[in-house]
């Protein structure tokens, strides 16, 4: 009843199903992808091709080059039926990496090289028909790079309503394809898709909610394709296409793909199992059939091919057998082969900052586990995807979007590692029903991180202070993550342990004396060596008094003339005054006999930290033990980080008893500074969490 207005609405409909595929194509995953990915799109399609061509050549006896068109319409696996398939089966992540990324970075190629096909059975052999396709794609690619990089320019401006962002966007890929299609036939389907890539890359503003949009625009667009090119078959074809036709797909399914795998796959260590499951799953889908109706249609016109809607019986069939069969079977094939995942143990990183990315790359590179960084700072996302790492731009808190994502397959662990410790807690509450209670864990700072049983998330690396800093420290050259073999050394100086690489354990802190004892001689460590060090940075010798007041205003009042008589611009009755206000609000007692007063100002230009040692004991603040230990902290105004850091310092360097206690005996304000250089660089207590 359409007439000759189907194909053009089918001709649109894959358009706009191609421009979706376009904006949501991952070319740094590409890149970062697995060698047999790259094969399987190169030496594999080629195998595909003339793999089949030459079946259909052979028991159809048609012409060689509309065998070839044959051929070609089948290279495509549909990622419309294979995503379906792997979200069902949760497949071994090396395995669902190779099936999902053949199956979204094949529908160009397999578009390419259909429409060269088509070419040759059109236009006849020789050089007229290899000038046209080349012009054609010339054109294709120059209209969608320009059509693409404007609707990226004008996406960034925001210069349309936010409301009406996805209309525009659909709008935009219906008006690139028109243009091509003016400007030359067949060429709208290359250059929508080449927009959407070039958009998809520029990574505009808008960008999620149109993807968003354009996903549920695909899938009625699939169901809307796939109604009216059926509704066109007739059970005569498939009765004439007969036994020989099921030969010829038995070949395509049972022959070529296996070839295909094995051809792909030489040198690299995939098991019998691993490779029979990729031997026998590799279904067709919608544009497979949209091309082959398209094909069809036009031949049919033309009326140059006594049986044109071949493509179509044969295409379909090929559909039908491999949707049914390995849509059923893949899940009790995987399990029957032991290749689903039952216990993911790839990690889910919250913060894309240097020091998760180095983190990340340690457990991709030596664990080989699948990692996945997310940050909602574009700029970290960018560096993270620079570095070859899976990254998402988003909010951890949408536990359902991110958990669905193909990038997640294969992940079992959290890690939030974010500078806000309540945040970590949340996220870690969020995603204890996906991960389990088990594999959640999180940072956060101080000694006392620990104590609360009733919260969520095994608490990791609570002796570094906050990742931000540390990473900061990264970039300054002021610290290193450092990659050692063996795990029997002492960690000694500023050297901690991050990580090691053993089969039997996940994530490793150092106990106190700073040894890892276990694990195998031949274990990678990840170690962090800092050189900075801000709370020696911020005392000196001159700062350590120890015949002092043992009333807390003039113990105070002596501390802030000694720093007046260090830095002039300080006003020490002015300090004093701010520093009981802040007291008098907020008690600054750190308990078990340490007090730490703390100020920030605006015109200091470093932190300077100074030292009172109370052997006998004063009461500091009513109701508290007496304090021995008295820590004057003062920092800039601009500084707050800097200012969290020596506090949380020092919170850690007097978390044990013996450190407190020595640090009020000692008399010499030299070796005062040389024990806390000791206790800060040796023995510091590190959290002893075992994954």
């Amino acid at each position: 009843t359409l007439g000759p207005t189907l194909n053009v609405l089918v001709t649109v409909a894959v358009g706009l199903i191609l421009f979706e595929g376009g904006l949501t194509l991952n070319v740094a995953g590409y890149r970062t992808a697995p060698q047999v990915i790259r094969n399987l799109l190169t030496i594999g399609v080629a195998v595909t091709w003339l793999g089949v061509s030459l079946a259909v050549w052979l028991i159809f006896d048609f012409d060689p080059a509309f065998a070839l068109l044959a051929g070609s319409l089948v290279i495509v696996t549909g990622p419309t039926v294979i995503q379906p398939i792997l979200k069902r089966v949760r497949l071994k992540w090396n395995l669902h990496n190779i099936l999902h990324w053949e199956g979204v970075l094949i529908d160009p190629i397999g578009v390419f090289l259909a429409i060269l096909a088509f070419e040759l059975v059109v236009g006849g052999a020789g050089d007229e028909a290899f000038l046209r396709l080349g012009f054609r794609i010339l054109v294709g690619l120059v209209i969608g790079l320009v059509g693409g990089e404007v609707l990226a320019w004008i996406l960034r401006r925001r210069w349309v309503p936010e409301e009406m962002v996805n209309v525009f966007a659909v709008g935009a890929a219906l008006l690139i394809f028109g243009l091509t299609e003016a400007a030359i036939a067949e060429g709208g389907l290359l250059s929508v898709t080449v927009a959407g890539l070039i958009c998809g890359s520029r990574r505009p503003p808008a960008l999620r909610n149109i993807v968003a949009f354009k996903s549920i625009l695909t899938d009625l667009l699939i169901g809307f394709i796939f109604i009216l090119l059926t509704a066109r078959l007739q059970l005569q074809q498939f009765i004439d296409f007969g036994p020989r036709g099921f030969l010829l797909v038995g070949v395509v399914i049972l022959v070529v793909r296996p070839l295909t795998i094995l051809t792909s796959t030489i040198g690299r260590s995939y098991n019998w199992r691993e490779l029979f499951f990729l031997f026998w799953v590799a279904p067709r889908g919608v544009v497979a059939a949209s091309m082959a109706s398209l094909f069809s249609l036009t031949l049919a016109e033309q009326g140059s091919f006594a049986q044109p809607d071949f493509l179509e019986t044969f295409v379909y069939s090929v559909i039908f057998v491999t949707v049914l069969l390995q849509g059923f079977t893949a899940a009790p094939l995987a399990r029957l082969l032991g290749l689903e995942e039952r216990n993911p143990d790839g990690w889910f990183i919250v913060g894309a900052h240097p020091l998760a990315r180095e983190v990340a790359s340690f457990l991709k590179r030596v664990r080989k586990v699948p990692v996945v960084l997310l940050d909602g700072n574009r700029a970290a996302v960018q560096e993270a995807r620079d570095a070859g790492l899976e990254v998402i731009y988003g909010d951890a808190r949408e536990t359902a979007g991110i958990e669905e994502r193909p990038e997640m397959q294969g992940v079992g662990k959290l890690l939030a590692f974010t500078d806000n410790e309540d945040l970590n807690e949340l996220l870690c509450k969020k995603w204890e029903p996906v991960f389990g209670a088990n594999h959640v864990y999180r940072w956060a700072g101080g000694p006392s991180a620990k104590t609360d049983v009733h919260t969520t998330g095994a608490i990791l690396w609570s002796w570094i202070p906050k990742p931000s800093m540390i990473s900061s420290e990264i970039l300054l050259g002021e610290a290193a993550v450092l990659e050692e073999e063996g795990t029997r050394r002492e960690a000694g100086g500023n050297l901690a342990a991050l990580l090691t690489a053993h089969e039997k354990e996940v994530l490793l802190d150092p106990g106190p004396k700073s040894r890892l004892k276990t694990g195998p001689e031949h274990a990678r460590t990840l170690y962090l060596q800092r050189e900075a060090d801000y709370l020696l940075n911020a005392l000196s010798p001159q700062w350590v008094l120890r015949s002092v007041p043992t009333e807390r205003e003039a113990l105070l009042r002596q501390l802030c003339r000694r720093l007046g008589e260090t830095f002039p611009q300080l006003d020490p009755e002015q300090l004093l005054a701010a520093i009981l206000e802040r007291q008098g609000a907020l008690p600054t007692t750190l308990g078990h006999g340490v007090a730490l007063p703390h100020l920030r100002v605006e015109s200091l230009e470093q932190p300077a930290c100074l030292i009172a040692q109370v052997p006998e004991g004063m009461d500091f603040h009513e109701g508290e033990e007496p304090v021995r230990l008295v820590f004057l902290l003062i920092s800039p105004e601009e500084q707050p980080e800097l200012h969290l850091a020596v506090m949380g310092e020092i919170a850690r360097l007097c978390a044990e008893e013996e450190v407190r206690e020595a640090l009020v005996q000692c008399e010499d304000p030299e070796a005062l500074m040389s024990l806390i250089r000791r206790y800060r660089r040796q023995h510091t207590p590190f959290a002893d969490v075992r994954g």
